[in-house]
């Protein structure tokens, strides 16, 4: 069972005080709009929405397909009276113009507004078209307003725990590719490329919680204040460097993978090359690992490219495939850190680990 969080509590609450609101100030309209005052509360709960901009864009879209609607049922009163006909008529058109995919949340309220006025309005259509629109109004307002002013969300934190994640999901895969390397089974016969698609997942999921947070930020006056005080990066850039990171460890995977014999269930290259081999991508986890922690991962990356340059004792044979293999995941993993630090200048020995 979920468990039901604040800001859905939130949200609750400041929809049953839209709602209340907008039934007080329905009742007080001019004219005939007041006989109509149980659009109101409607409007008000079409317009609740967990993101400030959310509110406007699923209020004005409910609007506008209720507008659209009312303009159907008119253009089918002009025809005549309503009837079986006329009415499978304007169903049929607004389930077309439903389709417009601007309208988004208001899609909906094409056919349905034009039902209400043909059979509910009736006679009496244009008031009621009136009304209804109106009170449907008020009550979007009366939700924004209150979404607005009653501690509009800013959730930056699901955003940074969905980070923390990912973080920690490089981590592990980076420490237990070392471990294999160190003692080949010693990962439990985990499949590596499931577990690249597993981290391709959950670079999405990371990306969309990144994006939610953005929105609760936009057209929001709390993120005013937070701006001034501490910027207002929901987790773009840490997410960027993720993505980089990610990207490099399943190169630096993909590679090991042709180096692994699924026969003998061991390596192709020396226990000695492949120890040094474990010992850079070792330190590349704790290079991550002090990234996210917000240490400063500079001297812990210079490690790492100064064990990646002493891989081989000495030049590696063109013709040998499995070294060209092995410079291959050294070049992933020299990336790789170079994503968290870059380097400021040309490394002594970077050439013969690069190319022999």
């Amino acid at each position: 069972m979920h468990t039901i969080r604040w800001p859905r509590v939130l949200l609750a609450v400041k929809a049953a005080l839209a709602v209340s609101l907008s039934w007080v100030v329905a009742q007080r309209m001019p004219g005939v709009i007041d006989q109509y005052p149980y659009y109101a509360p409607l409007g008000a709960i079409c317009a609740m929405y967990p993101t400030v901009m959310g509110s406007v864009r699923t209020g004005l879209q409910t609007l506008a397909g209720l507008a659209l609607g009312i303009l159907l049922a008119a253009g089918v009163l002009l025809v005549g009276d309503p009837n079986l006909l006329t009415i499978g008529v304007a169903v049929g058109l607004g389930v077309l113009l439903s389709g417009i995919r601007r309208l988004g949340a208001g899609a909906d309220y094409v056919p349905v507004g034009a039902v209400f006025v043909l059979i509910i309005g009736g006679q009496d259509a244009e008031n009621y078209s009136l009304g209804y629109l109106v009170q449907m109004a008020v009550g979007v307002g009366i939700g924004l307003l209150v979404n607005v002013t009653v501690l509009p969300p800013l959730d930056f934190r699901s955003a940074r725990l969905q980070l923390d994640r990912l973080q920690g999901a490089v981590v592990d895969y980076l420490e237990d590719v070392a471990g294999e390397l160190e003692s080949p089974g010693a990962s439990g016969g985990r499949d590596w490329e499931q577990r690249n698609h597993d981290l391709v997942r959950l670079t999405g999921e990371v990306r969309e919680a990144v994006d939610e947070s953005a929105l609760t930020a936009r057209g929001n006056p709390r993120a005013v204040l937070r701006r001034r005080r501490r910027g207002l990066d929901p987790g773009y850039r840490p997410l960027n460097t993720l993505d980089r990171l990610v990207f490099h460890v399943r190169g630096l995977t993909d590679v090991l993978r042709a180096l692994h014999d699924a026969d003998r269930r061991d390596w192709r290259i020396s226990e000695e090359v492949a120890d040094r081999l474990a010992e850079a991508v070792r330190g590349a986890a704790s290079c991550v690992r002090a990234w996210s922690e917000s240490e400063d991962p500079g001297e812990g990356a210079a490690a790492v490219r100064s064990r990646l340059d002493r891989l081989f004792d000495g030049p590696v044979d063109p013709t040998d495939q499995e070294g060209r293999l092995v410079l291959a995941a050294a070049q992933d993993l020299r990336r790789l850190v170079d994503v968290l630090a870059p380097p400021t200048a040309p490394e002594a020995g970077s050439t013969r680990a690069e190319g022999g």
